[in-house]
């Protein structure tokens, strides 16, 4: 059960990575076509320009999930070099279980949001208007699988963001020494 729960859970996040990645290229290509459109050919682009909002909106819900996987959504880190590694587990799991309850009460009002706005149709494109509020409930559903897969799979989990956070600091690492050498080139 749990390596299956980890096998989706890697392919969503990989799919996550994909797709935002995909989104954010797809908005800088048609906002450059819509540049060259308006300003070379004098010819608008409003659906080019909605679609462009729909695709950012939808970027930033599942680059949140995907933030959400590493948990990284939301970190006030005051605490966590005060804590020893128990209580840093125990504080952990409470802002999962306290962010799955936002999630629930998000799916819930987003729900009813689809319903009553969802009727409505976006002007340029014919798109309903619940497209673009379907992008919370997809949030907050993938947000709520990888809490549980968290919480289901602790050790895996660690390990993962152990190597996520390592990998993470060696770039850091990277990038400073690179700044460092082009200041000291620069100064010389």
């Amino acid at each position: 059960m749990t390596s299956i729960l980890v096998r989706v859970g890697d392919t969503l996040r990989w799919l996550l990575t994909f797709l935002v990645g995909a989104m954010l290229l797809a908005i800088v290509l048609l906002v450059c076509v819509q540049v060259f459109s308006r300003y070379f050919i004098g010819a608008a682009t409003p659906g080019m320009a909605e679609i462009s909002r729909l695709l950012f909106i939808w970027l930033t819900f599942l680059g949140s999930a995907l933030l959400i996987s590493r948990r990284e959504l939301i970190v006030i880190d005051f605490l966590h070099d005060r804590l020893n590694a128990d209580l840093f587990k125990r504080l952990g799991i409470v802002i999962d279980l306290a962010t799955a309850v936002f999630l629930v009460m998000l799916i819930v009002y987003a729900r009813h949001l689809m319903i009553v706005v969802g009727q409505k149709i976006a002007p340029a494109t014919g798109l309903p208007f619940a497209w673009f509020y379907g992008s919370i409930v997809a949030f907050a559903g993938l947000g709520l699988f990888f809490i549980l897969e968290r919480i289901l799979t602790p050790r895996i989990s660690a390990e993962r963001e152990a190597t996520f956070r390592a990998a993470q600091a060696a770039a850091h690492a990277t990038a400073s020494q690179t700044r460092a050498a082009a200041t000291e080139s620069s100064a010389s």
